[in-house]
This record gives structure tokens, sequence and C-alpha cells, in this order.
């Protein structure tokens, strides 16, 4: 291998035109053979020149750890001047996260020892849960049971203003996406109870129940910096309408509308930057875009095990990523991890 010497380049912020220095290395036949990392991370700073909106930072992958870098009130504050200063893709940060996850009871009987809840509020913006007074069950009524799940997650950047601009009223705010690092969540969940997936995803127990629950805690979590967005979400399914997922599938999603939403699940384009199982255009809506950490990560790279994804397949299957990592369709009804898409910003 050919000696290496270094050799000073020059690297101008094209906001401020301020220069500074860094190191290449250069074999003694003056090829270049690789910059000094470490150095070019150090400049004042060669990243932090790409100022003005998150697009450049699409582009690049770091994948370091920010835990005990900045707090979460600093990263906000990269995030909401529109700079991203020293934040990229794949780069993590791990928080205690406790939840209240409430599944709505379908049994037919009050279990003893058990706590049942009902629910109030004008829609999965404001649910709130409270214990119920009925000492038996009431058909007429719909009861949740609580688990509270306190477990560390690893949060990471997997895009930067990527809805920037976007959305029936435009989203102006600087804003990043995070992704659970590994497969989302610890505790699994169903798309609904039962296998249909009539209503399409925004209907979907997943979307009106489980979502939310993760919101709230997650606000929290994020310094009440979690941001509400407009996107368009399925919401009709014709269950003789054939499929696009092929294969002999019926049932599509026949219509979607603009909803406001704080948590959502992903498309299987912004997984795998192609529609695999989807069935319809109406499961797309502006969610259309590979995440860009996924140019340069597999989907489980961090964690193999299964999570859903939000695109309908057919009148009973839900879209899945697996855990080897291919795509998938199955029941509403089985349970597997949640890896929402959180907006930070």
């Amino acid at each position: 291998m050919a000696d290496l010497a270094t050799k000073e380049i020059t690297l101008v912020d094209q906001t401020t035109n301020v220069s500074s220095s860094a190191k290449m290395y250069i074999d003694n036949g003056g090829t270049f053979a690789r910059a000094n990392f470490d150095d070019v991370f150090k400049i004042t700073d060669t990243f932090k020149t790409l100022r003005g909106n998150g697009h450049p930072h699409n582009g690049i992958y770091r994948g370091k750890d920010l835990t005990n870098v900045y707090t979460i009130d600093q990263m906000y504050a990269m995030i909401h001047d529109g700079t991203f200063s020293d934040l990229f893709l794949g780069d993590y940060f791990t928080k205690s996260i406790t939840t209240d996850i409430y599944t709505k009871f379908t049994g037919t009987a009050f279990e003893s020892g058990v706590t049942y809840y009902e629910r109030s509020g004008a829609d999965l913006l404001n649910w709130t849960y409270t214990e119920t007074e009925d000492a038996a069950y009431d058909s007429t009524k719909t009861y949740y049971t609580k688990l509270t799940k306190t477990e560390n997650v690893t949060l990471m950047f997997a895009a930067f203003d990527y809805y920037y601009q976007m959305g029936d009223t435009a989203c102006a705010t600087h804003h990043a996406i995070l992704i659970p690092r590994n497969y989302g969540f610890a505790t699994t969940s169903k798309m609904n109870p039962t296998n249909t997936t009539v209503g399409g995803y925004y209907n979907s127990e997943m979307h009106q129940t489980t979502l939310p629950c993760y919101a709230k805690s997650l606000k929290t979590t994020l310094n009440n910096h979690l941001l509400s967005h407009r996107t368009i979400l399925s919401n009709t399914v014709n269950t003789s309408t054939p499929s696009m997922a092929g294969a002999g599938f019926t049932g599509a999603s026949t219509n979607w509308a603009w909803v406001t939403t704080e948590l959502q699940l992903m498309t299987e384009q912004q997984v795998y930057g192609t529609r695999a199982w989807t069935s319809s255009a109406y499961d797309i809506g502006i969610d259309y875009r590979i995440l860009p950490v996924f140019n340069f990560i597999n989907p489980v790279l961090f964690g193999r095990n299964s999570y859903w994804l939000r695109s309908v397949v057919s009148s009973t299957y839900f879209a899945y990523c697996g855990t080897l990592g291919g795509a998938h369709g199955h029941g509403a009804s089985d349970a597997y991890c949640v890896r929402p898409l959180i907006l930070f910003g």
C-alpha cells in the first residue's frame, strides 16, 4: 500500500462565507485516498455549513449516539431554526418512556380483579380514559383495559423536513422524523380486534386507540415537541375490489381524507421505496417517498422483529415488515410490534 501523506483542503460556509480547513489523506503519487472522517466532522463545521433546510442532511448517514451529547431542547433548537446543525441520519438517543396502553375490551363479562375504563373526547387527538363506575358489563357500552409499560426506547433520525410545505394546510414548521431504532416498542399490538380492514387505516384500532397512547407518552419524552401535521389516510375499504397486491387478493382502499395526526405508522413506500402488498393508491397519500435513512440501512438492521405498516393489503390483511426484513401482509388481528413515524419539531 502506498505511503499516505496529508493535504489541507479549504471548506467554505456558503451562508457566512467563512473558510475552514480539513485534512485529506493522499498517497505519494498525489491520488486521493480518503478523508480523515473525524477531522471533517470537527470543522466549524463542515456539516454545520449545510444550512437553511434539511435536504442536504438527508444525504448524510452518521449513526452517532447523541444520548449524552445533547438534551432534547438542544436538538429541538437545531431543528426549529432550520439549520439542523449537528444532526444527521442514523443519529439516535435513548429515553425511558412510560406509556398507558389502552386496549378495547372484546369480552362479554367483567373479570374479577381487572380494572375497566370508558373513553371520552371528541376525537383521537383528545381521548381521555376514566375508570368505569359500572359494577357489571353493559353491552351498550365500549370498555377498555390498561397496560402500563416503562421501557428504554432508542429513537433514530430518519428524515429532515420530509413534510415541509406539504399538506392541504402547508407544514411550515421545520422538523425531523424519528423512528424507533430497532423494531419499535416492546409491546405488540393488533391493527384491529378481528381480521378486517373495513374502515381503512384511519378507522383501525391501531390508529384510533393504540397510537394515541404512544403519542401522549412521546409528548412528555420530547418536551411537548411532538409535531402534529396534516396527511392523507385511507378511510374506506371495498371488500370486493381487487387488490393491487395481486395473487387473487380482494379488498382494497377506495377512499381517503385529509386528517390531523400526531402519530402514524409508516407506509410500505417509506420503508422499501416501492409498493409491495399495498392495495391501492388510497393507501399512500403524500407518504410515497422512502425515508432517507432507509437509503443507507435495511429495515431490520438494529432489531429483527415484525412490525406493522399502515398499508391495507386486502379485506382482512394489513402490511407488515417481517423479522427477516421481507415485505409481508397478514390478518389484522395478529399482534406485531409498533414502530411509528414521529415528527419532532
